[in-house]
């Protein structure tokens, strides 16, 4: 939905009209270099994905990651593109000094449904490849199982975590399907005409999760769901994380390890 704070619908324009901010990582580096800067952990990925197809040619991802690894601030990243794996050298590096992992989101393992629902996105054995070359390089590698959609993806979570445990992933996560603003009557639609005889009984199940509606802004319980079907849908994440070995939780990321680049470094950045 940030598309339409810029006048933009949440559908196809999400997908086709991409704004693009050049100057990130100059600015980035501006804002590290203020004296008022306290090193935090900073997430990549979480609004939009960071390593969507354009990124491949701008590589402004990239860009604010050398950043990042310069002044040796902490960086989390989530996607669902192997993509990812085109910096594996700069998050290697930054992992062996705590300063990095990566969360990589599965949503599916059927192909075919995936074909459906993330035609733009990595496949999931090309995901499922990202957290082995991730793991490989020494990068604290995830999994995250999202979004599930009951009565769509949810009975594939205990395989989505085997899977992601076998690859190499050591820790994991799950997020019910949001449908914030626009996004329901997208999503009701893409059901109506994708998979119409379970339109309902999904529409149903999302219901149940919040509070009768399709969306629950809460803050509490936006992420998890309320009810017995999100009790139920948590009950088995904790019993197949555990099962797959992948219920411990993120790794700690160092902040004490910032320190701005030499004067002359921090030009170059700018030029």
């Amino acid at each position: 939905p940030t598309h339409e704070y810029l006048g933009f619908s949440a559908g196809l324009d999400f997908e086709t009209r991409i704004l693009v901010k050049e100057e990130m990582p100059t600015l980035l580096a501006h804002e590290l270099s203020a004296r008022s800067w306290r090193p935090q952990v900073i997430a990549i990925g979480g609004v939009t994905d960071g390593y969507q197809p354009v990124e491949r040619k701008l590589k402004l991802t990239r860009r604010c990651v050398e950043v990042l690894a310069d002044f040796r601030n902490p960086c989390m990243v989530i996607t669902k593109n192997r993509l990812v794996t085109r910096d594996v050298d700069l998050f290697a590096r930054m992992a062996s000094e705590k300063l990095a992992a990566i969360w990589v989101s599965i949503t599916t393992l059927d192909s075919a449904l995936h074909a459906r629902l993330e035609p733009r996105a990595s496949a999931p054995a090309e995901r499922l490849r990202a957290v082995a070359e991730l793991a490989d390089a020494g990068v604290p590698v995830g999994v995250l199982a999202a979004p599930i959609i009951p009565g769509l993806t949810d009975h594939e979570l205990p395989a989505i975590l085997a899977a992601a445990s076998s690859a190499g992933a050591t820790f994991s996560g799950y997020t019910p399907v949001r449908l914030p603003m626009a996004v329901a009557p997208l999503f009701e639609d893409w059901l109506g005409r994708h998979f119409p005889d379970r339109r309902e009984k999904v529409l149903s199940r999302i219901r149940s999760m919040r509070g009768g509606r399709l969306n629950d802004p809460s803050f509490n319980t936006r992420m998890r769901g309320a009810g017995i079907y999100a009790g139920q849908l948590r009950a088995m994440y904790h019993l197949a994380a555990r099962k797959a070995g992948v219920d411990a939780k993120p790794p700690s990321l160092a902040t004490d390890r910032f320190h701005p680049p030499d004067r002359n470094a921090q030009l170059g950045l700018f030029n």
